[in-house]
């Protein structure tokens, strides 16, 4: 026991001593990698908050929403309105359909507008989709995001003008705003507006989620025998499959880079572990005619490799929290969705893989030294 303490205080001064006079080697070792373990935690991340991104739409617009779109019919053309033949969806939930102008709105302060004509019909869906009948007070109202509710805001249309209440849109109404103000106008109201190209549009929200598929297609198949042309049909439903194929792809990834960041591991610290070992071969050799087992030395190579790694992974860590913000913002992901208080990707417990095949990739590149530092010693020297 006691020849084992001394061999592994022995073993540690030297490669304390080895640090000290190569310290360009050790420097390049942790700098390559905490950029690989950097890249490495940057890929996980971006594919976790795009997974995050993706949630939080379907939940905001909801699994039971589906909304339909179709350019009008061209002059001379002559066949059944969008909203006339999917009107037997009402007695499955809430249906609104609607028509949405190629012209833009334009408020006092030049910011332009979406412009959606409706029918009288359509007003108590419209009033479920707001929140009630109560909240709509004037026929012809603004809905938009940075505006005092119940304000009046002067809204023009080409040379029409109109004096809308602004209403706080509900979420599911981002489907049909896009995130910019939405100017709703009965068709009563609408005057010559409605012989501008208007884009044909229903808003149906099913009672029973499970339905909502079987409803897609039939509606999709409906529409284009009764001769729609460029019918987009959008539902949170299908982006389920997507949010299935970024999990996929994120398990790939992850798969490729940590294959990558293991063999760039190998190769480099491989490569500077074989060379130290050539450096100290004479010295390997005197330890082991003094009866040292090539065991002890294959672990000296081993608790170099492994200490430096697990280092540059806890810096790794830090760095990746300190720039988590700037990346990712860069990139275009929203600032709610980049709080560490609430989605911390870089836990020490939540990247395991990363730290494994860091350990795997330390032993791998000692085996060279492995390998030479069982030769006896005659043929070592010889």
């Amino acid at each position: 026991m006691r020849s084992l303490i001394l061999i592994s205080v022995y073993l540690s001064k030297d490669l304390f001593n080895r640090w000290l006079e190569t310290p360009g080697a050790v420097l390049a070792r942790v700098l390559i990698a905490v950029s690989l373990c950097l890249l490495f935690l940057f890929m996980s991340a971006g594919f976790s908050l795009t997974e995050q991104a993706m949630e939080k739409k379907i939940e905001s617009f909801g699994v039971n929403t589906m909304i339909v779109r179709s350019i009008g019919p061209s002059p001379g053309q002559s066949r059944a309105g969008m909203g006339e033949l999917l009107e037997p969806l009402g007695e499955q939930g809430t249906y609104f359909p609607f028509s949405m102008l190629y012209v833009n709105a334009t408020l006092n302060s030049g910011k332009k507008g979406r412009i959606v004509l409706y029918d009288d019909a359509s007003l108590p869906a419209l009033a479920q989709l707001l929140g009630g009948l109560s909240k709509i007070r004037k026929p012809v109202f603004l809905t938009g995001y940075g505006y005092p509710e119940a304000m009046v805001e002067r809204v023009r249309v080409r040379d029409f003008f109109f004096d809308a209440e602004v209403l706080r849109p509900p979420r599911v109404l981002r489907f049909v705003s896009l995130n910019v103000p939405v100017l709703f106008i009965p068709r009563s109201m609408g005057g010559g507006l409605a012989n501008y190209t208007v884009q044909e549009s229903v808003l149906f929200m099913a009672r029973d989620p499970s339905e909502l598929p079987g409803i897609l297609k039939t509606t999709e198949s409906l529409l284009k025998a009764e001769g729609f042309d460029r019918v987009e049909l959008s539902s949170p439903i299908q982006w389920i499959g997507e949010l299935e194929d970024i999990r996929g792809l994120r398990l790939k990834a992850q798969a490729f880079g940590g294959s990558f960041v293991a063999l760039l591991i190998v190769l480099i610290f491989g490569s500077i572990a074989v060379f130290e070992y050539r450096q100290n071969v004479f010295a390997t050799a005197l330890f082991k005619s003094f009866g040292l087992h090539w065991a002890h030395l294959a672990l000296r190579y081993l608790a170099d490799s492994v200490f430096w790694l697990l280092l540059a992974f806890l810096l790794a860590l830090e760095l990746a929290k300190l720039f988590h913000s700037f990346v990712f913002r860069a990139a275009g992901f929203e600032s709610g969705l980049l709080d560490l208080t609430l989605f911390n990707p870089y836990q020490f417990v939540g990247n395991q893989v990363l730290l494994l095949v860091l350990l795997v990739a330390s032993l791998v590149a000692v085996l060279p030294v492995c390998q030479a530092l069982r030769k006896p010693v005659g043929e070592v020297l010889g």
